[in-house]
């Protein structure tokens, strides 16, 4: 059956997982550049990490929920992916089963909202300003780095646009411009 969905239209052959697995180890790569990471840009820390993750999956995942039935399946599938990672660290780190789900939750929360704050942020007259508010208030990048990070997120999501659904769904995201 894997050779008829590779001759169908608009499918590059790749299964949903392993589109979602491509999808974040894009993000993952996005999220984790040294570029943007530092005196540069995102804090090097947990929060700092998982803000970042937060806010370049939720460009990614806004964008699949808004292709199509099929993109919001592989959006839920894409945050489930990310939330089973999270939880995998947090065990490699030494969080003991009585207090994992706590903060597995308070990191939900915090990467569901900067999603949605920073998505937002694109709707105003200044997206770059408002990121970088939003940047400051959750206090996710040095002084310094605020206006770097804001650039990348900016930058990132003009090329998530410029990509096409079909590539997308596919698990296909090349963040070069």
């Amino acid at each position: 059956m894997k050779w008829l969905r590779k001759i169908l239209p608009g499918n590059s052959g790749r299964t949903e997982k392993e589109a979602v697995s491509s999808l974040y180890k894009s993000i993952l790569g996005r999220a984790r550049n040294p570029d943007v990471f530092g005196e540069l840009g995102f804090i090097d820390t947990l929060d700092g990490r998982t803000g970042a993750l937060a806010i370049y999956a939720g460009l990614v995942t806004t964008r699949l929920s808004g292709i199509s039935a099929t993109g919001r399946v592989l959006s839920s599938r894409l945050t489930d992916r990310i939330f089973d990672d999270i939880d995998a660290g947090l065990r490699e780190m030494g969080v003991g089963d009585a207090s994992i789900a706590r903060k597995v939750r308070t990191i939900g929360e915090r990467f569901v909202g900067l999603g949605i704050a920073v998505n937002e942020a694109f709707l105003t007259s200044d997206p770059k300003t408002s990121i970088q508010d939003i940047l400051e208030r959750n206090q996710l990048t040095g002084v310094t780095g605020t206006g770097n990070a804001a650039r990348d997120i900016v930058e990132a999501r003009r090329i998530l646009d410029a990509q096409s659904d079909e590539s997308l769904l596919s698990g296909e995201l090349d963040w070069q411009p």
